[in-house]
């Protein structure tokens, strides 16, 4: 009984964990709606956390027929949240995981929080379909994010691979920070 009652709280804690690493202020980039309600309830809630904010829209990759956009990314101490859009362009379903990659900060490797995820982003995407969302990368236990001093965020969401795991194909960004 004991066992069930710690299973039960290691879950609660979990669950409230990831509530506590807001990501809606974070644009998937999936629509232009979305981007201006963002923005503006940002500017009226706007305090200095010393996060920096960047919008990666400009990078997109077609890999396999997946259609793969970047939208805002924020570097925080203890996380870097990505937002991003898919789409699935062909007939046929495509395997990506994008939240189960990583993230290369100056020297530290952050990898991605999937139970953290905001969204319904990967796994077996059937053709034609649309998903967006915001990825969670976690610094690692007792790391913090030197935020000033990073000059480039390499992103690497692995590969996307046809139903027949015959062919794939590597998604990697280079978001240069400013």
């Amino acid at each position: 009984m004991k066992k069930f009652y710690a299973l039960f709280l290691a879950l609660g804690l979990t669950f409230t964990l990831a509530a506590c690493g807001s990501t809606e202020d974070v644009s998937t980039g999936a629509s232009k709606e979305k981007e201006s309600t963002s923005t503006k309830a940002q500017s009226k809630n706007k305090k200095d956390d010393g996060s920096k904010k960047i919008n990666a829209s400009k990078h997109k990759t077609n890999a396999q027929g997946m259609k793969v956009n970047l939208g805002e990314i924020k570097i925080m101490k203890d996380r870097i949240n990505v937002g991003m859009n898919i789409e699935n362009t062909t007939d046929k379903v495509l395997n990506f995981y994008p939240d189960q990659g990583k993230a290369v900060a100056g020297s530290m490797q952050l990898d991605a929080n999937l139970f953290m995820t905001d969204g319904d982003i990967g796994g077996e995407v059937e053709g034609g379909v649309k998903q967006d969302g915001v990825i969670q990368f976690l610094a690692p236990k007792g790391k913090e994010i030197n935020i000033k001093n990073i000059k480039e965020l390499k992103l690497k969401f692995g590969n996307v691979t046809t139903d027949d795991y015959m062919n794939s194909k590597d998604v990697t960004f280079t978001v240069k920070i400013k």
